[in-house]
């Protein structure tokens, strides 16, 4: 015998066009916005941080400065995954792309192994070089949870 369908169960079956498309609340673009802004700030720290750029190097005590110039490729490779996948994720967030859940579990992912990998190795305890990585990893879940809500709500497409 078949039973009858609910209506939650005959718009998950609906064609995409028919499906309800809900307006975009206004937070969405001040948090995709300014978790664009942060992105950016990640890919410059990791770009400037990469090529030893010496106005931004200089900031860092001589024994870190050792430290990230001795860092491995993979783990550069990681940390770049990392943040542009969050700048990636951050502008489709904006652009109210479902997608951008998926690649903002990326972008978390690649940043949790990368400071997990860093942590491993002997680094230099300098002033709040800890406390930056865990509010790195916080905003990254931040971020993500947004996201996830508001394509739980439909409001990603």
């Amino acid at each position: 015998m078949q039973r009858d369908l609910v209506f939650s169960e005959a718009l998950d079956l609906a064609p995409a066009a028919q499906k309800p498309v809900h307006k975009a609340p206004w937070h969405l673009f001040v948090i995709g916005c300014a978790a664009v802004l942060w992105s950016l700030l990640g890919v410059f720290d990791f770009l400037a941080t990469a090529t030893l750029y010496p106005p931004y190097m200089a900031r860092f005590p001589a024994e870190a400065q050792a430290y990230w110039s001795a860092l491995p490729d993979w783990l550069y490779g990681t940390w770049a995954l990392g943040v542009f996948a969050g700048l990636a994720g951050a502008a489709l967030l904006v652009r109210r792309r479902a997608v951008a859940v998926r690649v903002l579990m990326f972008s978390t992912a690649a940043t949790m192994l990368t400071m997990g990998a860093s942590f491993s190795l002997p680094a230099p305890d300098y002033d709040g070089n800890r406390v930056s990585a865990v509010c790195i990893i916080v905003v990254s879940l931040l971020v993500l949870n947004y996201a996830m809500h508001q394509a739980k709500q439909r409001v990603l497409r």
